[in-house]
């Protein structure tokens, strides 16, 4: 599976408050941070409603792995 980076361009002030929860959701903190998502429809669909505020492209990168994931690796 492939990987999203998306990259926040442009601040938060002024925009609504879903977007800013949903930048938040995305893992994007402050201007210019970058996070490596999964390439998934949720995702996709994130990107869509914010796609005034970041920048993204799809990478040859292993997806991300989840915390729940991580937990049931450790616990083996």
């Amino acid at each position: 599976m492939a990987a999203i980076q998306v990259k926040l361009v442009k601040g938060l002030a002024g925009c609504p408050a879903s977007h800013r929860i949903t930048v938040q959701g995305m893992g994007l903190k402050k201007l210019n941070s970058t996070k490596v998502l999964p390439d998934t429809p949720a995702t996709l669909g994130m990107i869509g409603k914010v796609s005034y505020l970041v920048t993204w492209e799809r990478i040859d990168a292993p997806a991300p792995v989840g915390r729940s994931a991580r937990k049931r690796a450790a616990a083996k």
